[in-house]
Formats: C-alpha cells, sequence, structure tokens
C-alpha cells in the first residue's frame, strides 16, 4: 500500500518491519501488565499500538502500517490476557491456612498453602453437560468433583473444599490423577453441579460456599499453555497481516507486460 506516486515498498521489507514492530508490542504488553492495573494497561497499550501504526505509516509513507496498527491492537489484548494469567499463576501464596476447612474464608486468594489435606476420590462426583456446534454433534463434557478434607475428617463433617477438573467425556477421568496428599492448592473455576453431584452421592453436606480448587500441577500446565500463546500472540497477528497485505499486493499492483516486438 504506497502513497502516491511512489512504487511500492519492497513486500520482504515490509514484511521485516512488520514482525520486529508486532515482536516489539508483544514484549511491552507484559511489562505493562506488571506495572498498571490489566484494564488500564490494556487500554493504554492498545491505543498505543495502533497510533504506533499510524505514526510508522506517515514516517514510512505506506498505508499498511495502519493495519498493521489495528492487528497490533488485538495482538497486544491477547498478548496482555495471556501475560496476566501467566503472572496470576505463578504468584506467591495468598494465604496460609491453619486447615483446608478454611478455604472458604479467603475467597479472593489465589494459592492457598495448608496443613496436609487429603482427596478423598473415593467420594467423587462427576456432572455431564454437552456444548452445541453449528455442524456436527455437540461436545459432551464432564467435570468432577473431590472431596479435599483435612486428617481426621468423617462424612458427619460438612466438606469445605473440593478439587475439581473438566474435560471431554470421552477421556480418561481427570480426577483418578488427582495426588492423594495436598499442602498447596490453587482456586478455579466452580463446578458446583460436579460437587452437588458427589454430595448426592455419596451422602454428604457441604459448607454453604465451599471452595473450589485445582492442583499445582493442572495449573502449571494452565501457566505453560498461557505463556506459549503469549508468545505466539505476535506472530499469528504477524502472518494475519502478511497474509492480508500479500494478497493486496497481488490484486493491486498493475503486472508488468512483456513488452512487444
Amino acid at each position: 500500500m504506497a502513497t502516491g506516486d511512489q512504487a511500492p515498498r519492497p513486500l520482504a521489507r515490509l514484511l521485516a518491519i512488520g514482525l520486529l514492530a508486532l515482536a516489539a508490542i508483544g514484549l511491552a504488553a507484559p511489562l505493562l501488565v506488571l506495572v498498571l492495573p490489566f484494564p488500564v494497561a490494556v487500554a493504554f497499550g492498545g491505543l498505543g499500538a495502533f497510533l504506533a501504526g499510524v505514526v510508522m505509516a506517515m514516517r514510512l509513507r505506506s498505508g499498511a502500517f495502519v493495519a498493521l496498527g489495528l492487528v497490533g491492537l488485538f495482538g497486544f489484548i491477547g498478548v496482555a490476557a495471556e501475560a496476566a494469567l501467566w503472572f496470576r499463576l505463578g504468584g506467591a501464596v495468598d494465604a496460609r491456612l491453619e486447615s483446608v476447612a478454611a478455604a472458604p474464608s479467603f475467597p479472593d486468594a489465589s494459592r492457598l498453602a495448608f496443613p496436609e489435606a487429603i482427596a478423598r476420590g473415593d467420594l467423587a462426583g462427576e456432572a455431564r453437560s454437552s456444548i452445541p456446534r453449528s455442524a456436527g454433534p455437540p461436545v459432551e463434557l464432564s467435570a468432577f468433583a473431590v472431596p479435599l478434607v483435612p486428617p481426621g475428617w468423617d462424612r458427619s463433617q460438612p466438606v469445605a473444599a473440593f478439587l475439581v477438573c473438566a474435560q471431554p467425556r470421552d477421556e480418561a477421568p481427570c480426577a483418578t490423577a488427582f495426588p492423594p496428599r495436598l499442602t498447596e492448592a490453587f482456586r478455579t473455576t466452580a463446578r458446583p453441579e460436579a460437587a452437588r453431584a458427589a454430595l448426592a452421592l455419596h451422602g454428604l453436606t457441604a459448607v454453604p460456599d465451599p471452595a473450589f480448587l485445582a492442583t499445582p500441577g493442572e495449573i502449571a500446565s494452565d501457566r505453560a499453555r498461557a505463556g506459549w500463546m503469549a508468545l505466539a500472540w505476535p506472530l499469528l497477528a504477524w502472518l494475519a497481516w502478511a497474509a492480508g497485505l500479500a494478497v493486496y499486493r497481488m490484486i493491486s499492483v498493475p503486472r508488468r507486460r512483456p513488452a512487444r516486438a
């Protein structure tokens, strides 16, 4: 995309400049997430990415960089979201409990440490659900909840915390991979249907708002996934922009015809 009567810049050079710009945007996102509240970081960084594209378009006299700024905005949001998750999952212990039974009293703590607790896999519950798709059969899911209790707990006492996980229904139950004993866990997505299934199936009771927790191993996998996605976002954004730019060049730049003899 060139302005005026200028000959278009070499495509390879534009692509290299765009890749460097998106890499810089990708590096800036985690830094802003570290020093600013997440909504402020997204607003400031996303606007900055777009304005950087506009400035590049004016300086380099190529409208392709306006499109790069738009792509960079969405790329910045993607990196920021994954980076925020990566930092949160790797944070320090938020609360040290006298017992895992106290977990409901710390609803804002993401990472909990406590004396040894027992995962009662023999008291697990399962809840099934379906997610419809526009084409093909629905996705069948299973959620599991396992009571996580202190030593000495018995069935007459209410359950204060559940280890939970969810997966496609045709896979081996993820609850079977829970370690039998834990001293640390992370707050995660609530699975109340699975918890109610465990209570009903085994004749148990629970506190009014039990804690729903995930194992450190599961969180480590989620954190690694977030890290890889944070690295991938700038490349994915660049590929989308590069494909659009290449197609635009193909349809807009006139082809030279061979001279007639």
